[in-house]
């Protein structure tokens, strides 16, 4: 009798483990970057504008949906940081979810997780237009390696309040991360 017990006991942790790889399999990956800025303009605004736009990045974790596409710009969705996000609420080709975390918080390269940098640039156009240019990076064989495409957008500061701007780069900004 505790023999049938042991090799029932057995049987059901391999199915519960055979069923929870199944399940991790259809979960979403993470893609984490970790970002920094470099202020070229070095101005109060610019400034002001980074420390408000990286207090926004880490509130979510950023997700391309069906249902966030048809809401139109910027087209991603949010959900709370560390979700467990199904591959099949994803909208292909996007099958990670994004993760933005500040550049100070990366401890170890790759260890677990998809880890990615991005570089945002910020320079002055004009003396009402900031610039600020998009770079991806990927962690490989010991240093970082270019990703994506340079992606650059210019923003008026002088159209906008600083939450309307910090608001609108932001959404820009976690949009290109997609690209």
């Amino acid at each position: 009798m505790l023999h049938k017990f042991i090799i029932c006991s057995f049987l059901v942790l391999i199915a519960c483990a055979s069923d929870n790889k199944e399940s991790d399999r259809n979960v979403a990956g993470v893609k984490h970057f970790y970002f920094e800025f470099i202020d070229h303009v070095q101005t109060d605004h610019s400034k002001q504008l980074i420390i408000d736009v990286s207090s926004i990045f880490p509130q979510y974790d950023y997700i391309m949906s069906e249902g966030s596409a048809a809401k139109g710009w910027p087209f991603y969705g949010t959900v709370k940081r560390g979700s467990k996000v199904l591959k099949a609420e994803m909208m292909p080709p996007h099958s990670n979810v994004n993760r933005l975390s500040p550049i100070v918080k990366l401890d170890d390269y790759n260890v677990g997780e998809h880890t990615m940098k991005v570089l945002f640039t910020l320079n002055a156009k004009n003396d009402s237009t900031i610039s600020i240019t998009k770079e991806s990076f990927k962690w490989k064989a010991g240093k970082w390696h270019k990703f994506s495409k340079k992606l650059t957008t210019d923003f008026n500061i002088n159209r906008n309040s600083r939450n309307q701007m910090a608001e609108k780069a932001s959404k820009t900004l976690i949009r290109y991360t997609f690209k």
